[in-house]
């Protein structure tokens, strides 16, 4: 198990409280530091992981200090010292987030195992802390950037990371909304905590209340076990809530009472549950378009977007393509154990032109796709893209295309050329999308970034099912 400080900050005036501390815990290896005002001990609380906190002390109420205490040093873990009779405030102190509470005058036993318990808990917590970061270095990673649209981001990931605070975190499909959010539990105080995720899109609306909130036995069809939802499995840590957009009004009205009021009941239960849980939306929409139209409620959307995080699209930060492709090359090659390759001038030339619609997510599966075909230890412009795309951008390639078509137009008098194109082009990506996910909307759906009722109602008006 890790090693961790076995250091004690007390905060007691009591001095026959501190002899008895000392003669129980000295002789174990602890070292106790003592202070007798609560100002002199928020002074010293730098670097303590475990704090003895009497409940009344000469200069102020210790149940304030706890208060300080969770906002300031929320790693600490604090054990509330309380003289008989006032266990009314020692109930308060654990709502408040205490570890535990002792009552005076100290059983010395109950003291050695109290504190032995809470280092125990300390050391597994930092042994948690460590693999959990190991495993999400990879990931963070993903936030590569020197733009500065990246580094506006990066600022505001560190500015809002230790504020407690529901968060927004707004752009088009592919850029990274939920590594942002990851980040933002990563530098928290939840970092002890899990980070669970949940895409509202990609799970039918008739299920996603289920999903969040849990349910009881017998709920529903098929409910044949009581389950907890992704809001109790993410108690004490953070929920990323992607496409909060897709959320049907009836479900944002119970979203947004948990936002308020941290509780919640699951489905078929009428039992209230409380949940420390912190929120991260993400969206690809403009909610407040979708506020104007009725499709998401206004109060919902102040109480989500108390900070925003806007995450530019790939095509507005095109110094950082080749970075991205270089660690996206790198780790594709190690992960499939493949032989060095490096990208050629062309190809890089390519990366920097490519308007990326799919921005960082169609990178990596254009840099993964380019190290399992080409050949050879040189990567090149035909590897990263179709034939379709091998010589030109998105936009070239599509002004080309529409180039002889527009001369047939023009002989027209009433040409209507941007309804006629936008249908056409709609109507061809939808049937290419349809036929890579062999007819499967909710698929189809996801790859374009629409929703799935845009979908039907479109292939319906276009007579395409």
């Amino acid at each position: 198990m890790t090693t961790v400080d076995r250091r004690i900050l007390v905060i007691d005036d009591d001095e026959s409280v501190l002899w008895v501390i000392r003669k129980a815990l000295e002789p174990s290896g602890y070292d106790i530091e003592a202070k007798t005002t609560l100002k002199a001990g928020m002074k010293a609380l730098d670097g303590f992981r475990l704090v003895l906190l009497d409940m009344m002390l000469p200069d102020g109420s210790g149940l304030d200090a706890l208060r300080d205490i969770r906002v300031f040093s929320p790693e600490a873990l604090v054990i509330m010292v309380t003289a008989h009779g006032r266990m009314e405030s020692a109930v308060e102190a654990m709502r408040e987030g205490a570890y535990d509470y002792l009552e005076k005058p100290f059983d010395i036993e109950e003291l050695k195992i109290v504190v032995d318990k809470a280092f125990r808990d300390i050391a597994l917590r930092q042994e948690l802390l460590t693999l959990r970061q190991s495993k999400e270095e990879q990931k963070a990673s993903l936030m590569i950037g020197r733009s500065k649209g990246m580094l506006k981001v990066f600022k505001e990931i560190g500015r809002v990371a230790p504020k407690d605070v529901t968060v927004l975190v707004s752009g088009e499909s592919g850029t990274g909304k939920e590594l942002v959010a990851r980040s933002i539990h990563n530098n928290s105080h939840r970092k002890f905590g899990p980070f669970m995720a949940v895409n509202a899109a990609a799970i039918p609306k008739d299920l996603l209340e289920a999903e969040l909130f849990g349910w009881e036995k017998g709920a529903f069809t098929g409910a044949h076990e009581k389950t907890a939802g992704k809001i109790q499995s993410a108690d004490g840590g953070t929920l990323f809530l992607d496409e909060i957009s897709e959320l049907d009004l009836g479900l944002q009205a119970k979203l947004l009472r948990f936002l308020q009021e941290r509780e919640y009941s699951p489905l078929g239960s009428s039992k209230v549950i409380k949940a420390d849980v912190r929120i991260v939306g993400a969206t690809n929409r403009d909610l407040k378009d979708s506020v104007r139209k009725g499709q998401f409620r206004e109060d919902l959307y102040y109480r989500f977007n108390v900070i925003g995080i806007h995450l530019p699209p790939l095509r507005e930060r095109p110094d950082d393509v080749l970075s991205l492709a270089e660690h996206f090359l790198n780790e594709t090659l190690r992960a499939l154990d493949l032989a060095p390759k490096d990208l050629s001038k062309d190809a890089q030339k390519a990366l920097r032109e490519f308007d990326w619609p799919g921005n960082v997510r169609e990178l990596e599966n254009a840099i993964k796709k380019a190290c399992i075909l080409s050949r050879g230890s040189l990567i090149e412009r035909k590897d990263l893209f179709s034939e379709a795309y091998g010589a030109c951008s998105m936009r070239d390639f599509l002004e080309g295309k529409l180039n002889g078509f527009l001369k047939q137009m023009k002989k027209l008098e009433s040409s209507n050329l941007y309804d006629t194109v936008t249908v056409e082009v709609e109507k061809a990506l939808f049937a290419i999308v349809l036929k890579e996910t062999g007819g499967n909307q909710l698929k189809a759906a996801k790859l374009l970034g629409i929703n799935r009722n845009t979908l039907a109602k479109k292939l319906k008006i276009y007579r395409m099912v």
